[in-house]
């Protein structure tokens, strides 16, 4: 009769630990926790312009956006952060992690990077070179037949969430073509200390909320006049194009390794943690 009841308790004890792992409740406290993981994690990076330690990149402390993807990989979800120097966004990158198929309670832990910069970055993390980019990580276009930059921070902003606006931009998953949505809030907005950066801000398409191509839209001095430019980075491993007023202005085909070094945009599995942080 104990041993029945000794049986019976446990039982309840153990669907009560399930049902309590399953409530909202905890869901949400588990992704509170798996937040400040990406955020702690994102911090153990130092990233130089030029290689030089004197231009050591600002990490921005809050994310830009929280995501999540439930269509490639199960309950994958990630926080993006910014990278700047002078106020300009010269990088962004994002920390994220998913279920192993194999063992559910396991998750991936992995780390996307992309170059927003117009010169050479080297990122160490720890001791150890994380990746060294020898080009530019974007190349800045003029835009054609944009109105002249505002005379106000706020007037500016709406400028440029117009000329968002007017880009669009698709990828392809598994040979089917896929509109990507863009988010009209920026990511980030900065006013920049260098002279020939007066406004910019970055903005992004995405897949549910998964960031999968960059867009910085910047009003930048050239020869005396102010001009709105932009620039596209992916931040996947998926054939991207990205158009205005149906024209394609730029696309990106799968090839190199996203593991590389060397490349603008990098994205690694670094480790494996339990699903369940205590």
């Amino acid at each position: 009769m104990y041993a029945f009841l000794t049986a019976t308790l446990l039982a309840v004890l153990t669907q009560a630990d399930v049902d309590e792992k399953e409530s909202p409740e905890f869901a949400k406290a588990q992704q509170k926790k798996w937040n400040e993981f990406y955020r702690t994690d994102a911090a153990t990076y130092a990233i130089f312009l030029n290689g030089d330690r004197g231009k050591v990149l600002k990490m921005q402390p809050e994310p830009v956006l929280l995501w999540s993807n439930p269509v490639r990989v199960g309950e994958t979800n990630g926080a993006v952060f910014v990278w700047t120097y002078e106020g300009r966004a010269e990088a962004v990158g994002t920390v994220f992690s998913y279920l192993v198929r194999q063992d559910p309670e396991k998750r991936l832990v992995a780390h996307s990077f992309h170059s927003l910069s117009l010169e050479p970055l080297k990122a160490e993390r720890g001791e150890m070179q994380a990746w060294s980019i020898d080009v530019p990580g974007i190349q800045l276009e003029k835009i054609a037949e944009a109105p002249v930059p505002a005379n106000t921070a706020a007037l500016r902003l709406t400028q440029m969430r117009d000329l968002a606006r007017e880009f669009s931009a698709t990828t392809n998953l598994d040979g089917v073509e896929q509109d990507l949505r863009l988010v009209p809030q920026p990511l980030y907005r900065y006013e920049s200390k260098l002279p020939d950066v007066v406004d910019g801000a970055l903005f992004t398409f995405v897949t549910g909320t998964d960031p999968e191509l960059m867009l910085v839209i910047e009003a930048c001095r050239i020869t005396g006049s102010t001009v709105w430019h932009f620039g596209a980075g992916r931040f996947t491993d998926l054939a991207l194009t990205l158009r205005r007023k149906q024209t394609t202005l730029w696309t990106y085909e799968p090839g190199i390794p996203v593991e590389s070094a060397k490349t603008t945009y990098i994205s690694r599995r670094t480790e494996l943690r339990n699903r369940v942080i205590p």
